[in-house]
């Protein structure tokens, strides 16, 4: 035997399965740029097309499960972890948000205009979802804050034992009363606080999309999100229930200070920081002339992706 011949590995279809290998392409646990960028454009679209009553309700529980997770980092906090620390437990609502692919305006703000952008849906579209579904996150975000408020005073009757209360009213305070000290110092800072929030709240929708599996998605939404709470920037649905909280247990903070003083810079910084940073930063870096889609209404429609 020569030994050209012994170098040269065997045919692949007489090498059995307990020799290692397999046939075909193999199965890999992710999703390249190019493709993300083609499930964002087809769920952006998605979005558009669903009815009013599906992005209320889709919407409502986006918003009570990240409500949900604020109260369990603030409750860490309460418990005497470091902030660091308890901040960890909060991606545990956004974990939640992403696997039963429920909705949040923040990441409508990454999906919806680059799918108008490619032609997948209108602007009336657009628009329509995103107003209906920050609605949607304001209700889901109320009744958390309701039913919090209910459970840890007896309905009114005694005082909170947990401390989740003075930490709710605390933050409250700082992302209301705090910046309005400083005038338009103050809302500018709200704003470029809400771009670094929303530019890694839209990683933590997106990169999920780049894997398959349950615990890959997981781990792609844990650290981004992570990374933005612990460094307290400020978002817009968080926000709806920690001020309504604040309020509840005593703070001294009007509807003014909250939706002029906070909810409003913070809701354009949240749509600068998903759409320019995450959105278009992604369709301008993977997306070609070539690969444009048809105007909506004018082409073959697609199946729509998995929705989030």
């Amino acid at each position: 035997m020569s030994t050209s011949t012994l170098l040269t590995p065997p045919p692949l279809q007489e090498v059995g399965k307990d020799a290692g290998t397999y046939d075909g392409e193999p199965v890999l646990d992710y999703v390249r740029p190019p493709q993300l960028l083609q499930t964002i454009i087809d769920t952006g679209a998605s979005k558009g097309d669903l009815p009013v009553s599906k992005i209320l309700v889709r919407g409502m529980f986006g918003g009570m499960f990240l409500a949900y997770g604020t109260a369990m980092a603030f409750f860490g906090i309460a418990q005497g972890l470091p902030p660091i620390v308890a901040d960890a437990l909060f991606p545990l609502g956004f974990i939640c948000i992403n696997l039963l692919q429920v909705d949040l305006a923040t990441g409508y703000f990454a999906l919806v205009p680059v799918a108008y952008m490619n032609g997948k849906t209108t602007f009336g579209k657009m628009v329509r979802c995103i107003c209906w579904v920050y609605v949607a996150n304001l209700i889901g975000s109320l009744i958390v804050a309701g039913l919090l408020w209910s459970a840890l005073t007896m309905l009114g009757n005694a005082p909170d034992a947990t401390g989740i209360s003075k930490v709710l009213v605390k933050v409250g305070l700082l992302k209301t009363i705090h910046f309005e000290q400083f005038g338009m110092a103050g809302a500018w800072t709200a704003l470029i606080k809400g771009i670094l929030c929303n530019w890694f709240v839209t990683l933590g929708v997106v990169l999920p999309y780049m894997t398959r599996s349950v615990i890959g998605k997981a781990i792609a939404t844990f650290v981004p999100i992570y990374m933005f709470f612990g460094m307290g920037w400020e978002h817009l649905v968080v926000n709806m229930f920690i001020m309504p909280s604040a309020m509840a247990f005593g703070a001294h903070i009007t509807l003014a200070d909250w939706w002029i003083g906070n909810e409003l810079p913070v809701t354009i910084g949240n749509f600068i920081g998903g759409f320019l940073f995450t959105g278009a930063a992604i369709a301008f870096i993977y997306g070609t002339r070539g690969s444009r889609a048809t105007p909506a209404g004018t082409g073959p429609r697609e199946a729509p992706a998995p929705a989030r």
